[in-house]
């Protein structure tokens, strides 16, 4: 008779479990607005400067410019619904950035980001692994004056190539391979 009854616990637990997975999957899959385009999804609650950032057949990264002010990141996720908006971080500008030095980064938990005024062909490694540019010399004159951000490229690092997320250590290195700049957090 106890083991009936154990039986039955067992199934009833699996059974809410099951029932618990596929609502979280449901909820997943279909919330959000579902647009048809990435671009549709993007935040119009200011006034954003939007740089294209890495991307795959699900999920669109932004890089933006904001409100006179403010850079961050914000990714668009493709799922039964349409496009919609995914996690989004922002912080102030910095007020002048030195040619090749990194002075604060960033992170969504997916990427570790920043911009750097870069100069030649200075190179940044995050814990050993090279960062990606993206270079903001794309963006027209103006809104690079109105930002203050001439001559800046954005650099990101994408946190799944590192076993250990929790220390950091950043190095700028000139054309000779020289350090020019280190931050460690």
């Amino acid at each position: 008779m106890k083991k009936k009854s154990l039986t039955r616990i067992i199934l009833f637990a699996a059974v809410v479990i099951l029932l618990a997975f596929l609502f979280q999957q449901f909820v997943i899959h279909f919330s959000g607005d579902g647009f048809d385009k990435p671009e549709e999804a993007l935040p119009k609650d200011g006034d954003y400067e939007w740089i294209e950032g890495p991307k795959s057949e699900k999920e669109q990264r932004y890089f933006f410019l904001s409100n006179g002010n403010e850079f961050g990141t914000v990714v668009v996720k493709k799922n039964f619904k349409g496009w919609t908006r995914g996690e989004f971080i922002s912080a102030k500008l910095p007020d002048s950035l030195e040619e090749n030095k990194i002075a604060s980064a960033y992170s969504d938990e997916k990427i570790l980001f920043g911009l750097m005024n870069r100069k030649g062909k200075a190179e940044v490694e995050v814990n050993g692994k090279k960062v990606v540019f993206i270079e903001l010399s794309s963006l027209p004159t103006n809104t690079l004056e109105l930002y203050g951000v001439v001559g800046y490229s954005i650099w990101y690092v994408n946190l799944e190539e590192f076993e250990e997320t929790e220390h950091f250590h950043i190095k700028v290195m000139d054309e000779k391979g020289e350090i020019t700049s280190e931050l460690s957090f």
